[in-house]
């Protein structure tokens, strides 16, 4: 039966959790993570949707960071610059600019790329708000695709820099008091704009009411082992 499983995509690990030839005694955790959605185990599985579904929160952000006209993105001419400067570094509008592109271009690529691969019905017309839609709609086959592990790293590689030059998230709020249940670390914090606890150290993910149960228990003095 174990020759049935498959491991997350991703190469996740589970902390605490060591295969049986492990002999590390720092190491933190080295069982690979099962693959219970697709190829994704549950972490990366949510923080995928979680991704998908805040796509038109960032591109909104993005936008609004653009100062309008022609103007605001231009480069210097050769007479406005000082010390001589020839190229002068590219506005930082021109980067957010490029960013929003890229998001916007990799969104309709995957629903194109979705929607031939499985003979589907795709948007009508190109949108952040079409294409996120369609592809959380599919998000199911969309996690057993083989090449699912490059689509989240392409996204959560285009979001950091979204957030990086626009930032649109209010402050993470930290939870100390509460170990994380999977690595025992207060480690765990929630983003903004986010319900969900993620741990800073294992990366894991609790829902709100998995979190609520964990608190409780861990107040208690009980012990209910790995949640989610």
């Amino acid at each position: 039966m174990s020759e049935n499983l498959v491991y997350c995509v991703r190469g996740c690990v589970r902390a605490r959790a060591h295969l049986s030839d492990c002999t590390e005694e720092s190491c933190g955790g080295c069982e690979p993570r099962r693959a219970n959605h697709g190829l994704l185990c549950w972490p990366c599985h949510r923080r995928f949707e979680l991704m998908l579904r805040q796509v038109e929160i960032t591109d909104r952000w993005l936008t609004g960071n653009l100062p309008a006209g022609n103007q605001a993105a231009r480069a210097k001419e050769d007479y406005e610059t000082r010390g001589g400067t020839k190229e002068p570094p590219a506005p930082l509008t021109v980067a957010i600019l490029d960013c929003r592109d890229l998001l916007r271009d990799r969104l309709a690529s995957w629903a194109d790329d979705l929607t031939e691969s499985r003979s589907l019905k795709g948007p009508p017309r190109h949108t952040v708000e079409a294409d996120s839609k369609f592809l959380m709609t599919w998000l199911t086959t969309i996690e057993h695709l083989d090449w699912v592990g490059d689509w989240f790293e392409e996204l959560a590689e285009t979001m950091s820099e979204a957030h990086c030059l626009a930032p649109w998230r209010p402050a993470m709020n930290r939870l100390p008091k509460v170990p994380c249940p999977e690595c025992h670390k207060p480690a765990l914090a929630i983003f903004g704009g986010e319900e969900d606890a993620t741990c800073l150290e294992c990366k894991h993910i609790v829902t709100p009411a998995r979190y609520g149960v964990w608190s409780r228990a861990f107040e208690s003095g009980e012990d209910l082992g790995d949640v989610g």
